[in-house]
């Protein structure tokens, strides 16, 4: 069951959040067509990413899969160092380690061996790492560039919500569609895939900083090699 589930949980990557908007709310009410709205609605939290290089907090993963009555949930710490990459340190139910760069992503369960993937080997990877980036940091112009954007709010609002829905087919063979959420931090993404499963991670105790990552953080993405 364990690897199933850190299999399922590397299926989707990308992030669907448990806070999001309000009952009733359509995130795709509204298509995007002027980007300045766009940078207004969400001028508060990208500030604040765009002064960042680094992002450390909590996660609370949850996948909704068809098959199974009850959700799969994982809890952890994470990671995000621009240049660098995404890492996932989950803590319950087990203890795992995911580090997603550009060049690939390795995979350690209860501190054994090093599973590793390359991105040459998949390229899938570094689509992944690009559209977290672009999520993690709201950096609204690569995320125009892959996918039509949606809103239910305006830029007076003090909560936002965002849709997503993918404009390639190689990113469409990732999710299906996306919706990210927040007030002053992205605090909710919601993922469904091509089979119509749902991935919920909520992100809080978010930390920013802008000074460069120290040895021990970088440490944390070099995963001994098996």
């Amino acid at each position: 069951m364990k690897r199933r589930f850190v299999l399922a949980w590397l299926a989707v990557l990308p992030w669907p959040l448990h806070v999001a908007a309000k009952p009733g709310v359509d995130p795709f009410a509204k298509r995007v067509t002027d980007e300045k709205q766009l940078r207004a609605l969400l001028s508060r939290p990208a500030a604040r990413l765009g002064e960042s290089r680094v992002l450390e907090g909590k996660f609370r993963q949850s996948r909704h899969l068809r098959e199974i009555p009850k959700p799969l949930v994982a809890l952890g710490d994470f990671s995000f160092v621009r240049d660098l990459g995404i890492r996932w340190h989950t803590l319950q139910p087990f203890d795992s380690v995911v580090v997603l760069t550009a060049a690939g992503l390795a995979q350690s369960d209860d501190g054994g061996a090093v599973q590793r993937i390359s991105a040459d080997e998949q390229p899938a990877i570094r689509l992944i790492t690009k559209i977290f980036t672009a999520l993690f940091t709201l950096d609204t112009p690569s995320l125009a560039r892959d996918f039509d954007l949606y809103t239910s709010a305006d830029a007076t609002a003090t909560r936002w919500v965002i849709g997503l829905r993918p404009r390639a087919k190689a990113v469409a063979g990732v999710f299906r569609e996306a919706t990210i959420a927040g007030g002053d931090d992205v605090e909710q993404v919601v993922l469904t895939d091509a089979q119509g499963d749902r991935t919920v991670i909520d992100l809080s105790g978010i930390n920013y900083s802008n000074e460069p990552p120290g040895a021990g953080l970088r440490a944390l993405f070099a995963l001994p090699r098996p």
